[in-house]
């Protein structure tokens, strides 16, 4: 594997005002990513005009655009999904915090600083990491120690800090998007078991959010196709293939 150094640093940083690094980022990818790409945009966009254009509609269509733009690029072993994370991590997190979903807030902040800025820095490093197609002591370790320590973190903050309308479900669906996350940065194939059920989770979050006049419909949409996104991630991406090699 690659060594980390301060020039590995620079060249990721430079490559970020090249239009190559983009063009590369996009390339290379799926029939059925690009696919479900064009299908996401559409989706997400006719959501949005259906219900409206507001500030907070307009953010979120933009947020989900890159997230899921993020995603498939994750599914893809692409390094521009440090970029594309980032960036929505942020706008999302303002909705999440606007919808009184702080624990969603929490879990894209930590998206931000745990898995965005590590591919932006020393992406090629990361890249030239081997997937590991099973579970190790270490794999196991990420799951119990991330998803246990954040679940408590979070619900206690929900509950009984900020007293807020879905403290079980909004802590519970951050907690497994962290673990994912988790094993995300180790490069485990199984993280992809943990991205489709905190799609689900978080379908559920913003549906419920959406319906009780606290969020829009756009980010229910989005983790809708995220969904869909962590099947192919299951079945037909290099991180399913590294697990049926195994």
């Amino acid at each position: 594997m690659e060594q980390i150094t301060l020039h590995n640093v620079k060249d990721n940083l430079k490559q970020l005002f090249t239009l190559n690094y983009y063009k590369e980022g996009f390339s290379g990818w799926t029939k059925g990513s690009y696919g479900l790409l064009v299908v996401g945009i559409a989706f997400l966009t006719i959501t949005g005009l259906i219900h409206g254009i507001t500030e907070t509609v307009v953010l979120s269509w933009v947020a989900s655009l890159l997230s899921f733009s993020c995603v498939l690029a994750i599914s893809n072993g692409k390094i521009i999904n440090g970029v594309l994370g980032g960036v929505s991590a942020i706008l999302i997190s303002i909705v999440a915090l606007q919808s009184g979903n702080p624990s969603d807030m929490i879990m894209q902040i930590v998206y931000f600083l745990v898995l965005d800025m590590p591919i932006i820095l020393f992406g090629n490093v990361w890249a030239g990491t081997k997937i590991k197609g099973k579970l190790d002591k270490q794999g196991w370790g990420i799951i119990l120690f991330v998803f246990l320590i954040s679940f408590g973190l979070l619900f206690s903050m929900d509950a009984y800090l900020l007293n807020t309308p879905r403290p079980l479900l909004d802590a519970f669906a951050a907690s497994i998007g962290i673990t994912g996350a988790g094993l995300m940065l180790g490069k485990y194939s199984a993280q992809y078991y943990f991205w489709t059920a905190q799609g689900v989770l978080s379908v559920i979050l913003w549906g419920v959010t959406a319906y009780q006049g606290d969020g829009n419909w756009v980010l229910f949409a989005n983790y809708m196709l995220f969904i869909l996104n962590d099947i192919i991630g299951l079945f037909a991406s290099p991180w399913a293939k590294a697990r049926k090699d195994a």
